[in-house]
């Protein structure tokens, strides 16, 4: 059949606004953008709530009932069963979830799959003796295997292992709608009458592998004010241990257009993550999208490849506190520097991240298996 008309269906845990990560938004953005094809979603629910079917931009979205989760994974048997209702003519699964991973061996053949490899397993690595066998399994029932970044590609064992039909198509964002012009000049102003002071801004679900705790603790040695933006299972946690810094705000969740503003109203975006969870860091694109130079930490995967060393940002070791505390004092300290970075990391994302060109690029991949 051919790919126009289409019916694809993106298989994960959750999915944007409900819960605002950075897989989860990079599927609404695909829903939403890929063209000429009709793209569903089946996620799981939250809590113990009954499975769930409306309609959003792009298709229908199912989220799944659940009996909890554990270890960051749905415990459901409904994967299967709505597999099979949905009857997709292809289905673009994203790892890691093993339930649904599990579920996607049954499809037939006949269905085309599309894996989504977004990051290795740091935090349930005593698991991998038994998990690794159901990843190799879907690996090689995948028809194809895209990586967000060159880096995860070459140094995840699991992805290089399937090399052959790897295929790399980076993250991006809607830099239309991550622009500063097109924030109010009334919010931008209030924002930054009631900062009063330089901002380090830092945004993403509120989880371990973030790094947002030893950003905290840092903090007295910036020469500024630290905003954390988003919301996690650490929110209280590094709530009470922000409760001791005075230049400490946490802002919880806030909407996109909220997010924005933000951004906007800031000067420096920092990505601290502490390990390989962290695959490349949405945020830190969207960040640049609106104007901010960016100091990420290099975890080993493509967290690098969001910023151009030295010409939008700055790339500094995961564990050298030192060096990442250097990195945003020389941009906090220095206007023209950080008005030159940020105008090229603006120009940089619309160049090479713009979801228009990730759509169209996944569009071609669907097309390779539907039109064949």
């Amino acid at each position: 059949m051919t790919a126009i008309g289409a019916r694809i269906l993106h298989v994960y845990k959750d999915v944007h606004p409900a819960v605002p990560g950075g897989i989860e938004r990079h599927i609404d953005e695909l829903r939403r953008h890929v063209p000429g094809i009709t793209s569903e979603v089946l996620v799981a629910g939250r809590g113990w709530s009954r499975t769930r079917l409306r309609l959003v931009s792009g298709g229908r979205e199912v989220a799944v009932w659940q009996v909890g989760r554990a270890l960051s994974t749905p415990l459901t048997v409904a994967y299967p069963r709505w597999l099979r209702r949905l009857a997709p003519d292809l289905v673009h699964l994203h790892m890691p979830n093993p339930v649904a991973e599990l579920s996607t061996l049954s499809l037939p053949r006949g269905v085309p799959l599309v894996v989504s490899y977004h990051a290795d397993i740091v935090r349930q690595a005593r698991l991998l003796p038994v998990y690794r066998w159901l990843i190799r399994s879907v690996l090689r029932r995948a028809d194809i295997v895209i990586s967000g970044t060159e880096r995860l590609a070459e140094t995840s064992q699991f992805v290089r292992e399937v090399a052959h039909k790897t295929q790399v198509i980076p993250y991006a964002v809607d830099t239309a709608k991550f622009d500063r012009t097109r924030v109010a000049p009334a919010q931008l102003s209030a924002l930054q009458a009631a900062d009063g002071a330089r901002t380090v801004i830092a945004a993403g679900r509120l989880v371990y592998y973030k790094g947002f705790g030893r950003l905290i603790d840092l903090s007295e040695r910036l020469e500024g004010r630290l905003l954390i933006v988003g919301g996690g299972p650490l929110e209280a946690e590094l709530r009470a241990r922000a409760a001791a810094h005075d230049n400490v705000v946490l802002t919880g969740p806030v909407s996109d257009s909220g997010l924005r503003a933000r951004l906007a109203a800031s000067d420096v975006f920092v990505l601290p993550s502490v390990n390989r969870a962290e695959s490349f860091g949405i945020a830190t694109i969207e960040a640049q999208a609106m104007g901010l130079p960016a100091v990420v930490t290099d975890v080993g995967t493509g967290t690098i490849e969001a910023v151009e060393h030295g010409i939008t940002g700055y790339v500094v070791p995961s564990a050298d506190d030192d060096a990442l505390v250097t990195a945003v004092n020389d941009l906090l300290l220095s206007d023209a520097l950080r008005s030159k970075m940020g105008d090229a990391a603006r120009s940089r994302v619309v160049e090479r991240f713009d979801v228009r060109s990730m759509a169209e690029a996944h569009l071609a991949v669907y097309r390779s298996l539907l039109d064949a």
